[in-house]
């Protein structure tokens, strides 16, 4: 099919654009401005969001993949209205009149709550109540995706998606599990839900063909505490997992790793399924990802000259 790709220069935007393109769609991806280096596949230069004119690069397009927008919420609610909600809205609008077929929205979790209780994991019946600006934003987006009337839409609601170069979160977390140190994390009890990367471009592969539209929540299985996260990750990084409990660790960490956010995708497995490319168990993903990060941070410092072997400059 010929797909277009909003947001391509983002994390989980570029992974797709690459994706889809394995799988033998036409993809055009479209940038805000023109990205350095120029792309490898057929782009458009839509402007930002809340303006963008979306008539040359919807042209001849079967299916939109919205995956453009604020990645996270330090912007203020205006700002993320206008990204997310505006811009979802405008770009629906034209792709109706463009006579597209399909849209799927990369959306988050955060529309519907920012926990959940623990072994009561977010099924998509879930009255959505977001916590915060972001989350709100979001679920504007949805609501104006979902009111198109002349085009079938689906949205996926992702958890935190990692892969060995995500940013923000997850990045901080790979850096302090590959510290030496023992980490306060055994007696923490939420449980999380999470998804690969490439999870999620399997997920947005399958929701592009035939099937419904609506929405459906992702993750992959099983969920896990902060403790087996870490323990993962410092496996893949050779480290022994050197995790201590200790008396109100709740208190003094951040809520992220002790509240529960388990996602059900029961309905999405049901409806399209993840294929030969989902993960089987998220810790062994963890694993390769934190393999990868590492063997990211070595080549990185070996081309920046910084690499020191036994412990002297190759300078010396």
């Amino acid at each position: 099919m010929r797909v277009l790709v909003t947001g391509a220069s983002g994390f989980i935007g570029a992974a797709l654009v690459e994706a889809l393109g394995r799988r033998g769609h036409t993809v055009r991806a479209a940038y805000r401005r023109i990205p350095a280096p120029a792309p490898r596949t057929d782009f458009a230069i839509v402007g930002e969001l809340s303006w963008a004119e979306w008539g040359g690069a919807l042209a001849g397009v079967d299916v939109v993949v919205h995956a453009a927008g604020p990645a996270h919420g330090r912007f203020g609610e205006a700002e993320l209205m206008r990204a997310s909600a505006d811009g979802a809205e405008r770009l629906t609008r034209q792709a109706e009149i463009a006579g597209v077929k399909k849209l799927v929205l990369v959306s988050s979790i955060k529309a519907v709550c920012a926990h959940t209780l623990p072994g009561s994991p977010a099924t998509e019946a879930l009255e959505p109540q977001p916590s915060d600006s972001y989350g709100r934003a979001k679920l504007a987006a949805e609501r104006a995706v979902l009111s198109a009337t002349r085009l079938q839409t689906v949205v996926l609601r992702a958890p935190l998606v990692f892969a060995a170069h995500a940013k923000a979160n997850f990045r901080l977390l790979l850096q302090l599990a590959d510290t030496p140190l023992p980490l306060p994390f055994a007696g923490l009890n939420g449980h999380r839900t999470l998804l690969a990367l490439r999870s999620l471009t399997a997920a947005v592969a399958a929701a592009i063909g035939e099937g419904p539209g609506g929405v459906f929540h992702l993750g992959d299985r099983p969920s896990l505490c902060a403790a087996e996260i870490v323990a993962a990750l410092r496996a893949g990084l050779g480290r022994p997992p050197g995790l201590f409990a200790f008396e109100d660790a709740e208190r003094f960490l951040p809520a992220a790793l002790s509240q529960s956010l388990e996602v059900d995708d029961a309905r999405f497995r049901g409806t399209y399924g993840y294929g030969d490319a989902g993960v089987g168990d998220v810790r062994a993903e963890l694993r390769a990802c934190a393999a990868a990060w590492r063997g990211r941070r070595r080549r990185s410092r070996q081309r920046s000259g910084r690499w020191c072997w036994r412990g002297r400059s190759p300078s010396r």
